[in-house]
Parts: structure tokens; sequence; C-alpha cells
């Protein structure tokens, strides 16, 4: 698959959005997965703010920096943080959670620990 044809802008746009929408609104359903997969939402965190990263650090790599990496991580810090902290305020039946800020940045330091790899592969 050639990444340089996929507009990352807009696919990062489009999960941003995804991860805004889930942070403060209920899934239809989403009660009826809990008892059965724990910690669901957690595993939720890790991908979707991986893929932010990785949708991030490729549309950074394309028109901005060669190794955006530093920059990406920050900002999915603060807008995690920004979310988990906006949540008690801004709804009723969210709380702030630690354990959603730490499956967010094992997601993003995973993702793109593995990036990196692969686009060090892909120069060789």
């Amino acid at each position: 698959m050639n990444t340089e044809k996929i507009n990352w802008q807009f696919v990062s746009v489009l999960n941003f959005l995804t991860i805004i929408y889930l942070s403060f609104f209920i899934m239809p359903g989403s009660d009826e997965f809990s008892p059965i997969i724990p910690h669901l939402d957690k595993i939720g965190h890790f991908i979707l703010y991986g893929f932010q990263a990785v949708s991030l650090s490729m549309y950074f790599r394309k028109y901005f920096f060669e190794n955006p990496n530093t920059i990406v991580f920050t900002i999915c810090l603060i807008v995690g943080v920004i979310i988990e902290f906006s949540q008690p305020v801004l709804t009723n039946n969210r709380v702030f959670d630690f354990l959603d800020i730490i499956a967010n940045l094992s997601g993003v330091l995973t993702s793109l620990i593995i990036l990196k790899l692969l686009i060090k592969k892909r120069d060789k």
C-alpha cells in the first residue's frame, strides 16, 4: 500500500473526532460488553490513540518534520489529559480516569515505536 496517496490530515481529523465523540457520549450497547470483556475501554484508548499517533506522524513527516515523534507524543498527551479533565465537568456520566491516560500513552508509544521500525526497514 502506498502511504503517500493517503490524506493523513483527513485521517487524523476523522480519528480525533471519533476520540472526542467516544469520550463524551455513551455508545449504545456498550454496557453489555463490560462484563464480558473487562477494561474494554482501555483497549479502545490504546487503539484510538495509537492510530492518532500514526496518522499525525505520517502527516507531519509528509509536510513538516522528518522525525515528529516528540511533537506527536506531546499533542496526544495534551489532548488526552484535557479530555480526561473535561469529562466530569462537561458530562454527568463520565469521570476522570488516570488509567485512561496510561492506556492512551501506551498506544501512542507502541505505535510510534512500530512506525519508526517500519520506516527504518523501508529505508534500508
